[in-house]
């Protein structure tokens, strides 16, 4: 059995930046960064934009749903930060754990369960407020698109329900 060789000091300090790079070019793969955009200016051109983060929690592939795949993921947005118009092929469930969310409703409806445990259910074209402690529940139906136009990032965990091979986000126009 091969006892682990521990990292040197130069080692341990690149191995941080190389663990974020895998994970942006994994998310770069899944077409994820695209789903983000800065609102800064032409003046900000040499300062790169901020880019939404989803981190891979657990993924499934049920065998009471053939077909689909199961995501579990934490997804920050930046300060400042708007995600393109977008819908999910399948369930998605989404809880807001800090930071506000402006979600826009495109098209569909959207159900929010409140932290307090009230739902809502709210038809678009439509602008809600997600605080700490709301859900959503979004379908195939809901065309939407979320910002945080806040100081601090926005994360939320979520669960996806979507069919084999489908993006985790479906631009739409």
């Amino acid at each position: 059995m091969n006892t682990p060789t521990p990292l040197s000091r130069q080692q341990h300090r690149l191995a941080k930046p190389a663990a974020t790079l895998v994970a942006v070019a994994f998310a770069t793969m899944l077409g994820l960064s695209s789903c983000g955009s800065s609102s800064g200016t032409a003046s900000d051109a040499s300062v790169p934009a901020p880019q939404v983060v989803r981190e891979p929690l657990g993924q499934a592939t049920p065998a009471n749903a053939p077909g689909q795949t199961l995501y579990l993921q934490e997804v920050t947005i930046p300060a400042h930060t708007k995600l393109g118009t977008h819908l999910h092929e399948g369930t998605q469930v989404a809880r807001v754990r800090s930071g506000v969310l402006t979600y826009n409703i495109v098209s569909g409806v959207a159900v929010v369960t409140r932290a307090g445990g009230v739902v809502e259910n709210f038809t678009g074209p439509l602008v809600i407020t997600l605080k700490p402690g709301d859900a959503i529940t979004e379908t195939e139906q809901l065309t939407h698109f979320g910002a945080n136009d806040g100081d601090i990032p926005v994360v939320i965990t979520l669960a996806a329900l979507l069919r084999d091979g489908a993006p985790l986000a479906t631009p739409q126009k």
